[in-house]
């Protein structure tokens, strides 16, 4: 599953980060790491805003797709 699929309130454990180097890298370097948890705050049109370890980002759905989760609630 991809995180631009969770629901409103959903939370996921991030299984593995798809994309080029640099677009890995820069997922990492945001708190992006396998196993963490993260949460889909709100998705409005092709903007998605979630937390990861506490903190909160606006992402494009585009990016979203990139990051592969497991749900967990």
């Amino acid at each position: 599953m991809r995180l631009a699929q969770c629901n409103n309130g959903q939370i996921a454990q991030i299984t593995h980060l798809d994309g080029d180097v640099h677009m890995k890298m820069r997922l990492i370097n945001l708190g992006f790491h396998t196993n963490s948890v993260v949460e889909l705050i709100m998705s409005r049109g092709n903007n998605l805003v979630v937390t990861v370890d506490g903190s909160r980002f606006a992402l494009d759905k585009s990016i979203a797709e990139l990051v592969a989760v497991k749900p967990l609630s």
